[in-house]
């Protein structure tokens, strides 16, 4: 049985995360990746993108881990949020064949910086694409409606990332602070967009987005 300790503060915003991710789609699957004193938890998102978060452990593991779970499962075994210790040891759950998307993660080479800014920057244009985006597609749903999300989505939005990278990032909590600092970045068939609540990442040659309009309430 594998554990990774973590602080309480650090697991209820892993427990967020993946109720997030889980209310998606609830046979998500996460890839963990813990090196020394670090977790990256990676998902993917109705958008089309794949978001990391990354927790600091309580105790560095001795061993890197390298494994994909059950979004769901993994929620579970954390439990009650309100009930946490101080310090947890969360179970890792019984390895699951996880989405195609989390088969080849980003490249851990160096980074071209590009836009630095503000969440504040952001969410405007976020929320004004999605109030475009539901104005002009009908709610039952036609193949115009997957053409105009595909221009919608796949538009540049900030900092070259497009406008599906921020609008997944607002669903997610991650632009919920408008003065919390944000930057992008690009490496070879990558784009990235780095806050301070986690990171989205889109392949500069994604295919069609598979859209979910989910309320932008947080």
């Amino acid at each position: 049985m594998t554990t990774l300790r973590l602080a309480k503060d650090e697991v209820a915003y892993l427990a967020a995360y993946l109720g997030r991710l889980v209310s998606w789609d609830e046979r998500s699957a996460v890839r963990l990746q813990a090196r020394g004193g670090v977790v990256g938890v990676y998902g993917p998102s109705p958008m089309d993108v794949l978001v990391l978060v990354a927790l600091p452990l309580v105790h560095p593991v001795e061993d890197s881990i390298d494994t994909t779970v059950s979004a769901g499962r993994l929620r579970d075994v954390i439990g009650d949020v309100a009930r946490l210790a101080p310090e947890t040891d969360v179970v890792i759950p019984d390895p699951v064949t996880g989405s195609a998307s989390l088969a080849v993660l980003p490249p851990r080479t160096p980074w071209s910086p590009g836009e630095r800014g503000m969440a504040g920057d952001v969410t405007p244009k976020v929320d004004a694409a999605v109030a475009a985006f539901r104005a002009a597609v009908p709610s039952n749903g036609s193949f115009h409606a997957e053409l105009v999300a595909e221009a919608a989505w796949d538009a540049a939005g900030w900092g070259g990332v497009p406008m599906r990278a921020l609008h997944a990032a607002r669903l997610l909590g991650f632009l919920t602070h408008p003065g919390a600092r944000i930057e992008t970045g690009t490496t070879t068939g990558w784009k990235r967009l780095v806050t301070p609540a986690g990171q989205v990442f889109v392949r500069n040659s994604a295919g069609p987005v598979r859209l979910s309009v989910v309320p932008t309430s947080r």
